[in-house]
């Protein structure tokens, strides 16, 4: 038997094919709704937040997570504990003292991210179960 072109029946393969695409898409698209009603599934891509180069991303996150420490802890140094003899430990540098004061900073910084974090955790909780009475409403 000999293969000819039959355009009827092109089109029903073709159309077959299209439904399994469209129900694999379905699928695939719960599966992203439902990994988007938890927080800590989420993905989290530096390049939206940060806007460089991608060979400039990684020296500037390496300086921010030296630098960010290291002056929240020298605020805090210099408002609780050193008031009197600011100008003579901005003159001496000791590299014990850096790290001291980049230690402080660093457990303020992660302190304060934590909070964020838990923030963000609780307000996205909420946002999803007053999404989800919209949604039931509307149906």
């Amino acid at each position: 038997m000999t293969t000819r072109h039959d355009p009827y029946l092109n089109t029903a393969k073709r159309e077959l094919v299209e439904k399994k695409n469209k129900i694999r898409k379905a699928k695939i698209e719960e599966k992203k709704k439902k990994k988007e009603k938890s927080f800590f599934s989420k993905n989290i891509v530096f390049s939206d937040y940060i806007y460089l180069p991608e060979y400039l991303q990684s020296p500037f996150l390496a300086i921010i997570f030296i630098t960010i420490p290291y002056l929240s802890g020298l605020v805090l140094l210099y408002l609780f504990v050193y008031l009197d003899k600011i100008e003579a430990k901005l003159i001496a540098f000791n590299f014990n003292y850096f790290l001291l004061t980049w230690t402080i900073g660093y457990e303020i910084t992660a302190s304060l991210l934590l909070l964020l974090i838990f923030k963000s955790a609780l307000t996205f909780k909420a946002q999803n179960i007053n999404n989800d009475t919209l949604v039931q409403k509307t149906l």
